[in-house]
């Protein structure tokens, strides 16, 4: 995934609350050194919302993270990564754009910056460290790309 980010050339802004939880309390888990990686090389910025009451406000029933994200997209108006389905529907619901991992994996894929392999791998990889998404959003998502449905791709 790290290579996927460093491909898309995006800036990217890390809620505080999420550096936090990934990098700091994470430490070790998948994710959590790719994600300081990115930090380290000035490739993902981390940034603190200033609209506390907005981030508190979001906070039931969001966690923190997407509170902050949630906030922050406000603040700067920019397109939000989310992935909890509760998170992304309150910030469609504020008018946010927002796109998820599978999205992004869709984008960088369409744009060539991944092959059809990669975005496979990309795929298999997210499932194994416990990323939660069924196989019938994948295979949604394949098919919109006119690729062959996950579990077919898996088996080979």
């Amino acid at each position: 995934m790290t290579n996927i980010i460093s491909v898309l050339n995006i800036e990217i802004t890390v809620p505080h609350a999420v550096y936090e939880e990934v990098v700091t309390k994470g430490r070790g888990r998948p994710g959590s050194k790719e994600l300081e990686t990115l930090i380290n090389q000035g490739k993902v910025e981390v940034l603190a919302p200033k609209n506390r009451a907005l981030v508190e406000a979001l906070h039931d029933p969001l966690g923190k993270g997407e509170s902050e994200a949630i906030a922050l997209a406000v603040e700067h108006g920019c397109m939000l990564a989310l992935d909890d389905r509760i998170a992304r529907s309150k910030a469609k619901s504020m008018n946010l754009k927002v796109i998820g991992t599978i999205g992004l994996l869709r984008l960088a894929y369409s744009k060539g910056l991944i092959s059809k392999d990669k975005l496979i791998q990309a795929l298999r990889e997210l499932k194994e460290h416990g990323f939660r998404i069924s196989d019938k959003i994948i295979n949604e998502a394949l098919k919109k790309l006119n690729l062959k449905a996950y579990q077919e791709q898996c088996e080979q």
